[in-house]
């Protein structure tokens, strides 16, 4: 075990003197750039997973992590603070384009940002509402009852017998 384990499984345990950097990631292919927050009072420079490096702004979000049952989706919520309004005009923008938005989810320890500490949530947003200067996002990470099966669809590509039927 390195000391980054130790130390994150340590504050899992007993909330332990280390804090948490939560981010958020959200892209769309109809934005010039992707939304990159985190919680807490000031920006975070953090690595991810695949070897880049991203500057988070600080803004106040909220978390609702998902429950541990049977019911064959997953879903997060988050509130994202929405007070000058961009939150809304990247919604807009998605809507207009017809294009689909995914976030991903990650942890870091406040200590060493060079890498999440647990493995990403990669999620599509499945649902936006704005009340006065808040956003709140509905996302899934796996939906059960909306997965095709079977998965490998017939077509004429994957087999192309099936034209000569």
């Amino acid at each position: 075990m390195t000391i980054l384990e130790d130390t994150y499984r340590e504050a899992i345990a007993s909330g332990g003197k280390e804090a948490f950097v939560r981010t958020l990631e959200i892209t769309c292919p109809s934005w010039s750039e992707p939304v990159l927050i985190c919680n807490g009072f000031k920006d975070r420079i953090c690595g991810t997973e695949d070897g880049r490096l991203l500057t988070f702004t600080a803004a106040n979000i909220g978390i609702a992590l998902p429950q541990k049952n049977n019911k064959g989706n997953q879903a997060l919520a988050f509130a994202v603070d929405n007070t000058t309004g961009e939150v809304q005009q990247k919604a807009d923008l998605a809507l207009d384009g017809n294009a689909r938005v995914t976030a991903v989810y990650r942890v870091f320890l406040a200590s060493d940002t060079s890498a999440p500490c647990e493995k990403p949530y990669r999620m599509s947003v499945s649902s936006d509402s704005f009340e006065q200067n808040l956003g709140t996002l509905q996302c899934g990470f796996f939906d059960l009852i909306g997965t095709g099966w079977p998965r490998a669809l017939y077509t004429t590509n994957f087999t192309p017998g099936l034209k000569y039927l």
